[in-house]
């Protein structure tokens, strides 16, 4: 009998769950076929926090998913979120460790899934989580940076770029 692959400490839709599930277990069949091998589930973990989307934990074959974007964003996320998590997972058993969103994770991504190698998601942050960021600012966008981050900043330890422009990130006053 198969374990169910969910854990969690709250409380999932099963509605959500079961899409969540099913978009697994098509991508993982796509990636079967393309190896040539099986490729276990891995185990679902949904989480209530933070900024991250998702994040597949290699050694252990897991992904978790960040339940407050699931609700908010339901099948843009999970269409988006699983594929790409699952990638690094395929990608970690058939190369081993590389560079996380290196060249062997965008050929799974657009050769065995056929879907575009996005690096970030560009889902908006739950409520909770954007009042607990700090507003910062680049020539071309606004960047909410997390109290960690902006601690680094003010204590003059570090200096962050913009991926895009790379201009130096500088706060917004509050006036």
């Amino acid at each position: 009998m198969k374990k169910l692959s969910i854990m969690n400490n709250s409380r999932v839709p099963i509605l959500l769950h079961n899409k969540v599930m099913s978009c697994l277990r098509s991508h993982l069949l796509i990636a079967n076929q393309f190896f040539h091998c099986t490729f276990d589930e891995p185990q679902i973990f949904y989480r209530q926090k933070g900024s991250i989307a998702g994040c597949a934990l290699l050694n252990k074959w897991q992904i978790q998913i960040n339940l407050n974007m699931l609700l908010e964003n339901s099948d843009d996320f999970i269409n988006e979120v699983i594929p790409h998590e699952l990638a690094h997972l395929i990608t970690y058993k058939q190369f081993g460790r590389v560079k996380p969103h290196g060249k062997e994770w965008q050929s799974v991504m657009t050769q065995v899934f056929r879907l575009d190698a996005k690096r970030t998601h560009s889902f908006s942050l739950p409520k909770p989580t954007q009042q607990n960021r700090y507003h910062y600012h680049c020539q071309c966008q606004e960047h909410l940076l997390t109290k960690i981050r902006h601690n680094k900043i003010q204590h003059k330890q570090i200096q962050y770029c913009c991926k895009r422009c790379g201009e130096v990130l500088k706060q917004i006053s509050s006036s």
